[in-house]
């Protein structure tokens, strides 16, 4: 079986690349900077930008790959940080787009690359603001909204894939990094992250949301894809899924509520 990580220098990329490979996983990744210090073949890893997703570079090294059977984007910035009107707006634009729209086009030119319908799936992260305004972090709270209604989409046109986001709440991830040194431009969410650093207990376990990866994995289509889950609220037991399916089968998608009444 072979796993695509996209960032797998991330903090969550590394993790999943390690247990991944416990599971018999062969694992290929991209890094944008520095080399990730993981134990992975030279060339199964590739470094990229995600915004160069049509690049010839990149294609070629996915046809390298050939079938894939996992794909997971680790891809993601809280940065630019700050209201709306303060913003450097050419950086919340790219922002925007690294949340969400490189990272659909990448996933896309994965897929083409692969041959056959064999069955493959495909995993994004979600973030805080889906319920509430999540006030100074717009890019990426707009970015990953888009990623939820991607999967719908994209689980509707392709019927060999599952597609599923997941909100692995607060981790303790390098991410929190981009609100410490905004300071005052993250407003309130600056002071919660300096507490939540201070009593890392608070943190959702790294290994909580691996588990649920493999999970949303080994259960069938109709009750996992096209949804977003959360790692920190949600029972992903098969029965559960059934019941909540029963009661409404557009559960845990995004919807207006009352326009199909």
């Amino acid at each position: 079986m072979k796993a695509l990580i996209l960032s797998i220098n991330s903090d969550i990329g590394k993790a999943l690349a390690k247990d991944l490979q416990k599971r018999g996983y062969e694992i290929f990744g991209t890094y944008k900077t520095n080399k990730p210090k993981v134990n992975i073949m030279e060339e199964n890893l590739f470094r990229f930008d995600i915004k160069d997703f049509d690049s010839e570079r990149y294609k070629l090294w996915l046809k390298s790959i050939g079938e894939w059977d996992l794909f997971i984007s680790c891809v993601g910035t809280q940065k630019p940080v700050g209201k709306f009107i303060d913003v450097e707006i050419n950086e919340w634009v790219e922002a925007v787009a690294t949340n969400s729209c490189y990272q659909i086009a990448a996933l896309i030119n994965a897929i083409k690359i692969r041959t056959s319908t064999k069955h493959a799936d495909v995993i994004f992260f979600a973030g805080g603001g889906t319920n509430s305004a999540n006030p100074y972090y717009s890019s990426y709270t707009l970015g990953k909204i888009s990623l939820i209604k991607a999967v719908e989409l994209l689980d509707n046109e392709i019927e060999f894939m599952k597609f599923t986001i997941l909100g692995p709440g607060w981790v303790k991830t390098k991410i929190h990094e981009e609100t410490i040194n905004a300071k005052d431009k993250a407003g309130e969410n600056y002071k919660k992250t300096i507490e939540m650093i201070n009593n890392p207990s608070k943190f959702n376990p790294m290994e909580k949301v691996i588990e649920d990866i493999y999970q949303i994995v080994s259960l069938p289509k109709e009750l996992v894809s096209g949804r977003n889950f959360s790692s920190v609220h949600d029972d992903l037991s098969i029965d559960k899924l059934k019941k909540l399916k029963k009661l409404n089968v557009d559960f845990y998608k995004l919807r207006r509520l009352h326009n199909n009444q």
